[in-house]
C-alpha cells in the first residue's frame, strides 16, 4: 500500500471573541435615547443572548462643574456595576463586561477605573467616544493590570464640545479629539463625525454592523484589528493654568445660581 503524504495548515493567533453582556453610559444633558437603539440593534445583530445594561444616572447639567458631584455619580455607577457582576456570575457569564460610553460617561467610567474602592471590578473592552478623558490617562497601566482588555477611543474631527471640556470641567481633557497618547490605546478618527454623530442611528447601526468599527472591535483579535483612520497622537499637554482658573470660576458662579433651579428641576423630573 502506498503511503499518501498529507499537509495540513494552521492558523497561530488569538480567536475571535463573543460578546457576552454589556454596560453602556450616557452623556450630559442627554436621556440618551441612542442607548436603547444600541441595545435593540446589538440583539439583533449577534446570533446569540448578550444582555445590554442600560445605565442612566440622570440629566447633568450644571453637575458637571464641582468635582465632588463628579465623584458621587462615579460612586453610585461603580456600585451599579458591581451588582450587575454578581448577577452576571449568578448566571454564569463572565465578570468582565464591554463597555460604551459617551461624552460626561466616560468621565465618570474614568473615575470609577481610578478609585481604589473598585479595584476589584475589571472590564472587557472599552468604546469611547466624543470623550472628555484627559489624553494622558493611564490606560496602559489599567491594561496591564488586567482590569481592561482593551480601549477603542472613537474620534469625531468636527467635535467642538469636547475641546472645550478641560475649560469648564474639572478633571477632564480633550481626549475626544486629541486622542489617548498610552501606548496600548486605539484611537480611530471619524472626519465628518461630531459630538454626538456616533449615535445617529444610521451611523450607530454602521458601526455595530459586520465588518463595522465597532462590531469589529468587540468580536475579532486584536492583533488583526487594524481599522482605517487609526492615528497615534503625540505628547499632550494641559491649557494654562490661567485659563482653566477663569472658565471655572465663571463656572462656580453660574453653578450657584443655577442651582436652586436644578434641584426643583430634579424633584419634578419622572
Amino acid at each position: 500500500m502506498d503511503v499518501l503524504n498529507e499537509c495540513f495548515y494552521r492558523l497561530v493567533g488569538e480567536d475571535s471573541r463573543d460578546v457576552r453582556w454589556m454596560i453602556v453610559v450616557h452623556g450630559m444633558n442627554s436621556r440618551a435615547q441612542w442607548q436603547e437603539e444600541f441595545s435593540w440593534q446589538i440583539a439583533n445583530r449577534l446570533r446569540y443572548s448578550a444582555p445590554v445594561l442600560i445605565y442612566k444616572y440622570g440629566w447633568a447639567t450644571i453637575d458637571v462643574l464641582v468635582r465632588w458631584l463628579h465623584r458621587r455619580l462615579a460612586k453610585r455607577l461603580g456600585e451599579r456595576i458591581r451588582i450587575a457582576i454578581t448577577q452576571a456570575l449568578a448566571s454564569q457569564r463572565p465578570s468582565k463586561p464591554d463597555i460604551v460610553a459617551h461624552s460626561f460617561g466616560t468621565h465618570l467610567l474614568s473615575l470609577v477605573l481610578d478609585d481604589p474602592e473598585f479595584e476589584d471590578l475589571s472590564f472587557g473592552r472599552i468604546i469611547t467616544a466624543g470623550s472628555i478623558v484627559r489624553p494622558d490617562f493611564d490606560w496602559d497601566r489599567l491594561i496591564a493590570n488586567g482590569r481592561v482588555e482593551a480601549i477603542l477611543n472613537h474620534v469625531g474631527a468636527k467635535d467642538i464640545a469636547v475641546p472645550a471640556a478641560q475649560f469648564t470641567i474639572p478633571g477632564t481633557g480633550p481626549g475626544g479629539r486629541f486622542g489617548y497618547v498610552a501606548k496600548n490605546a486605539i484611537n480611530v478618527c471619524e472626519p465628518t463625525f461630531r459630538h454626538s454623530d456616533f449615535f445617529d442611528p444610521a451611523n450607530l447601526r454602521a458601526q455595530i454592523a459586520d465588518g463595522g468599527l465597532w462590531h469589529s472591535f468587540l468580536t475579532r483579535p486584536l492583533e488583526h484589528f487594524t481599522p482605517e483612520g487609526r492615528f497615534v497622537p503625540p505628547h499632550w499637554n494641559r491649557a494654562p493654568l490661567a485659563a482653566r482658573a477663569a472658565a471655572r470660576s465663571v463656572g462656580y458662579a453660574v453653578f450657584v445660581l443655577a442651582a436652586p433651579f436644578s434641584w426643583l428641576r430634579r424633584q419634578m423630573d419622572p
